[in-house]
C-alpha cells in the first residue's frame, strides 16, 4: 500500500509539473507572438526553474533575450542548451550567428564548423564560415571551397554567389 501511495504521489508531482510547464509554454508563446519579449523571457525562466534540463526553454529564452538586445544573455542560454543537447545543429548555428554579431569570430567559426559536422547539408553554415574567413583575411582557397560547398547544397544562394566572385 505504501508503495502505491508513493507511486501515486510521484506521478501526481510529475503530471503537475508537466501541466504547469505546458501552461507556461503557452503563455510564453502568446507573449512572443505579441512581441512582449520581456514577459516571454520571464515565463521561460519559470519553465527553466521547473525543468532545468528543458533545452527548448533555453533556446526559446535565447531568442527572447536577443530580441531584447541581450546578445550575451542569449549566448549564455545557447551554451547551456548545447550542454543539454549537444547534437542539435540549430543551437550551434544560432550561437555562431550571435558570436559573429558580437565580433567573437573564432568562436563563431568553431560553431559553424560544428554545424557542418552535425549537418553537412546546412548551406548557411558554409556561407558564414566563408564570410568569416574572408573578413579575417584567411586562406582564400578555403573560402572558395566553403562557398562551393554552400552553392552545391543551395545553388540559388545569392549571397554566396556574390561573395564567390569577390574572393
Amino acid at each position: 500500500m505504501r508503495f502505491i501511495v508513493s507511486l501515486f504521489m510521484l506521478i501526481s508531482a510529475l503530471t503537475y509539473g508537466q501541466s504547469e510547464r505546458t501552461i507556461l509554454y503557452a503563455q510564453a508563446t502568446d507573449y512572443g507572438y505579441r512581441n512582449q519579449f520581456k514577459e516571454a523571457e520571464n515565463v521561460l525562466s519559470q519553465v527553466i526553474a521547473i525543468c532545468p534540463k528543458d533545452s527548448i526553454a533555453y533556446f526559446d529564452r535565447a531568442i527572447m533575450r536577443e530580441n531584447l538586445g541581450d546578445t550575451l544573455g542569449a549566448i549564455s542560454d545557447l551554451t547551456k542548451q548545447i550542454e543539454i543537447d549537444p547534437k542539435n545543429a540549430d543551437n550551434y548555428f544560432l550561437r555562431g550567428i550571435l558570436y559573429h554579431k558580437t565580433k567573437m569570430h573564432q568562436e563563431a567559426l568553431a560553431d559553424f564548423k560544428k554545424v557542418s559536422q552535425i549537418d553537412n547539408g546546412n548551406a548557411d553554415a558554409y556561407f558564414y564560415s566563408a564570410q568569416l574567413y574572408q573578413l579575417l583575411d584567411k586562406n582564400s582557397l578555403l573560402t572558395k571551397r566553403l562557398l562551393r560547398k554552400c552553392l552545391k547544397i543551395n545553388p540559388s544562394h545569392q549571397e554566396a554567389e556574390k561573395l564567390f566572385y569577390l574572393v
